[in-house]
């Protein structure tokens, strides 16, 4: 196939999107990284930074910070039962209480990414 076709077979996929002819699925994360943080925490932001470069490292991770100042972090904190900052949920699941060994915290993504 040369140049020319596929250029022309991206741009068909791309016009047929667009007409509604080819359902797109949206792209689910494979690891969710949501950090818990509170206003005033000196090690909050560790743990936000963590996440950030392993969500810029490896594609499929996707890193949130939830802050227990606003609704949506007091729910999950509630929900996990959540007491102290930073708590690190990955896919939902409380992993780490406080800031974690790097290396383990990576391991632990590569790990649910299939990496290992």
């Amino acid at each position: 196939m040369n140049e020319l076709e596929i250029i022309r077979r991206k741009k068909m996929l791309e016009l047929m999107k667009r007409a509604g002819m080819i359902e797109v699925k949206p792209k689910r994360p494979k690891v969710l990284i949501e950090v818990i943080t509170a206003p005033g925490c000196p090690y909050c932001p560790i743990a936000v930074q963590m996440a950030k470069e392993l969500e810029r490292k490896y594609e499929g991770v996707v890193a949130k910070e939830l802050s227990v100042a606003t609704p949506e972090g007091q729910r999950k904190a509630m929900e996990h039962n959540i007491l102290g900052t930073p708590t690190i949920l990955i896919n939902n699941r409380v992993e780490f209480i406080g800031v974690p060994n790097f290396g383990e915290f990576e391991r632990k993504v590569r790990a649910l990414l299939g990496l290992q």
